[in-house]
C-alpha cells in the first residue's frame, strides 16, 4: 500500500503513468545534459498558462491578471521543489523553474493578446 510520502511524491507529476511522463519528457531543444532545454512539459506549462489566464479573466476579472497567474504558478513550482520533483539545488533545476515560469507566462500573454479567444 502506498504511503502518504509516496502519494505526495507522485502528486508532483499529477499521478501520471510512466508512459505519459516518457512522452512529456521528450526534448525539443537541448537534451538531458543541457542547462536550458524545452520538452513537451514546456508545452504543458504554456497550455496551463492559457487555461489559467482564461479562468482568471472569466471568473476573477478584478484580480491583477499577470501577478495572479505568476503567484499561482510559483506555488506550483514551490510544491515541485517540496516534493523533490525539481532539483532546486542544481543550476539545471533552477533554470528549469525559470523556463517553466516563462512558458506559463507566455501562455497567459498569448491568451490576453489574442482577444479572439476571449470573445463569446
Amino acid at each position: 500500500m502506498p504511503t502518504l510520502k509516496d502519494a505526495l511524491m507522485l502528486s508532483g507529476d499529477l499521478f501520471l503513468p510512466k508512459s505519459v511522463r516518457t512522452v512529456l519528457e521528450r526534448y525539443w531543444v537541448g537534451n538531458d545534459k543541457s542547462l536550458v532545454y524545452i520538452t513537451n512539459w514546456s508545452l504543458i506549462h504554456l497550455l496551463s498558462g492559457v487555461v489559467t489566464g482564461w479562468v482568471l479573466l472569466t471568473y476573477f476579472p478584478k484580480y491583477d491578471y499577470y501577478w495572479s497567474g505568476f503567484w499561482f504558478h510559483t506555488v506550483w513550482e514551490v510544491w515541485q521543489i517540496v516534493v523533490s520533483n525539481t532539483p532546486w539545488w542544481t543550476l539545471r533545476g533552477r533554470i528549469d523553474v525559470v523556463t517553466d515560469t516563462v512558458m506559463f507566462m507566455l501562455g497567459m500573454y498569448l491568451l490576453k493578446t489574442n482577444s479572439i479567444l476571449l470573445r463569446n
